[in-house]
């Protein structure tokens, strides 16, 4: 006979994700593992003198959630050490955060903030803004980062530590932007902005460990027991791997490498260093299987490649992407034929054309090759959804776009109501068949992190604060049913971990949250105010209490 159970829940709603068993009213844990489910009558023989039992008292479980696509050291870096600016702020509003920066001492010389907007663009393009952001810095460098994550805007003493002036030219699928005499003005756009995050002086490795142990206590506070960084690097994977060692990663941890050169944080030598040892750098909890491609930018910078131009710019001349269809299907069968699943970020309908016209070239190579991603995938065309199953591509979504918001306003008014207008198709890829996994893809869309929120957006297409009144496409909205499993179970077998987490059933995990609420006898709009009572990472309470 197998020792008793540890821990018995019972009394609650239990969502499990699993097929087999979508509900039960009592769970048995042991050993980190789940040993049953079902009634409290049907756990019984589970029981012994040692079992905690702890009575829900109606209150829902899950599984963790797994947060498909986040930059998580960065996200969390920024909140530590970055003064915080509100994508709402306009341009004089962040001068004035910036002014107050640079007048209190610190260890560190650079004045670093974000995420800035719309708003606060438009101030840093107009003539002068330079001049006003050098004048506001008090001598020090400083570093502005748009929301997207995909623009920069520097002050001179920054641009001169970049190695940035007037005879640098622009990166393949980057642009400095310049006055009339040729002179950066201090925005930086994509890849031309890498100069000046080299620059700005690197975290210790104590420094990056204490960092990692903080993104973790937000996680599990938050209901997140399983993540997956979409551009690492190998500070990032010995930092975790620390973190494992330790004892200190509550959550399981999926890597996307930056081996491509088109992927932020890329570096010849480390790439190199981290293909080769990427497996012996994980601990059990972690895995990097999976590399990162960028093919072109984000709406709000016109920088997403599309077939029609941007209503926001209509002379314009189309786009380049970081790779043509041939280049990008060479990268991903190097890759494919490793074993290792490729991220590609691709936004614009021809960037998304482009990664399926190449993976259909690579299927074509390599028989039976591992399954890719398109991150993001927001203007994609009707005729291409069904492509996604066809070649095992899966859509990798991230909130608050799917809703009316800041930053989906600021996409609309660029590209044109009509062509806005049919992004998102989360129920329509869904309905094709294709797999969909939900991110939050912090803190580029937004500097909170709240998968509560993102979740009320996906099962009500509005605004769940009510900040911005309207729609966007409810005829895309989700049931909970189709939802929930985007955010666990989907994430989990993306990661190849569906075989240990991502749902509850015997043999795996114990990786569960206790909510506040049933989610399903609720108003949508309403499941985003959830509160995590508790999460347990293997069997182990991590927050909350029980």
């Amino acid at each position: 006979m197998s020792a008793p159970a540890e821990l018995l829940l019972h009394g609650g709603v239990i969502r499990t994700m699993d097929p087999a068993r979508p509900l039960a009213e009592a769970i048995a844990i042991g050993g980190g593992r789940i040993m049953g489910l079902g009634s409290r009558a049907d756990l019984e023989g589970l029981v012994g003198a040692g079992t905690r039992q702890v009575a829900l008292g109606g209150r829902m479980a899950m599984p963790g959630i797994i947060d498909f696509h986040l930059h998580l050291l960065g996200g969390m870096t920024t909140r530590l050490y970055a003064t915080p600016l509100a994508p709402a702020d306009d341009f004089g509003a962040v001068l004035e955060k910036v002014a107050a920066a640079a007048r209190q001492p610190g260890r560190r010389d650079w004045v670093v903030a974000g995420p800035y907007g719309a708003a606060a663009l438009a101030g840093m393009a107009a003539p002068g803004a330079l001049t006003a952001l050098d004048a506001v810095s008090n001598g020090r460098p400083a570093a502005l980062m748009h929301v997207s994550g995909h623009s920069r805007f520097a002050n001179s003493r920054a641009l001169d530590l970049a190695g940035i002036d007037a005879a640098t030219p622009d990166p393949p699928d980057g642009h400095i932007v310049r006055d009339a005499a040729g002179r950066p003005t201090g925005l930086l756009h994509e890849a031309a902005a890498w100069p000046l995050r080299d620059a700005i002086p690197a975290l210790t490795e104590a420094e990056l460990l204490a960092v990692a142990r903080e993104a973790q206590h937000l996680l599990n506070g938050l209901g997140i027991t399983g993540f997956c960084d979409a551009s690492a690097t190998l500070p990032m994977l010995k930092t975790f791997r620390a973190l494992e060692d330790a004892g200190g990663l509550t959550a399981w941890a999926g890597f996307n490498l930056a081996l491509h050169p088109s992927a932020s944080g890329f570096d010849t030598a480390e790439a190199r260093v981290l293909r080769a040892t990427r497996r012996a750098l994980c601990g059990p909890h972690m895995i990097a299987d999976f590399a990162k491609i960028f093919l072109d930018g984000v709406p709000s910078l016109r920088t997403a490649a599309m077939f029609e131009p941007y209503a926001a710019a209509p002379e314009e001349p189309p786009v380049a992407m970081a790779l043509d269809r041939a280049g990008l299907a060479d990268a991903i069968a190097d890759f494919d034929a490793e074993g290792m699943g490729v991220k590609v970020h691709a936004i614009g309908d021809r960037a998304v054309r482009t990664v399926l016209d190449a993976v259909a070239d690579v299927r074509a190579r390599n028989a039976g090759g591992p399954q890719h991603q398109i991150a993001h995938g927001q203007f994609i065309l009707e005729e291409d959804i069904p492509r996604l199953r066809a070649l095992n591509v899966l859509a990798d979504m991230n909130p608050p776009l799917w809703y009316p918001n800041a930053a989906s306003l600021t996409h609309e008014r660029v590209v044109g109501a009509a062509r806005y207008a049919r992004t998102w198709a989360i129920r329509d890829i869904l309905a094709a068949g294709a797999d969909v996994a939900v991110g939050s893809d912090w803190m580029t869309v937004t500097a909170e992190l709240d998968p509560w929120e993102a979740l009320a957006g996906l099962l009500t297409r509005r605004d769940p604060h009510g900040r911005f009144p309207g729609a966007h496409r409810p005829d895309q909205a989700l049931t909970l049913d189709q939802a929930l499993p985007l955010l666990t179970r989907n994430p989990a077998r993306a990661m190849r971990f569906g075989d240990r987490t991502g749902a509850l059933a015997p043999g795996l995990s114990a990786d569960l949250i206790l909510l506040d609420r049933d989610l399903g006898a609720i108003d949508p709009m309403a499941v985003a105010e959830t509160r995590v009572l508790a999460t347990v990472f293997e069997g182990k309470l991590v927050h909350g209490v029980l």
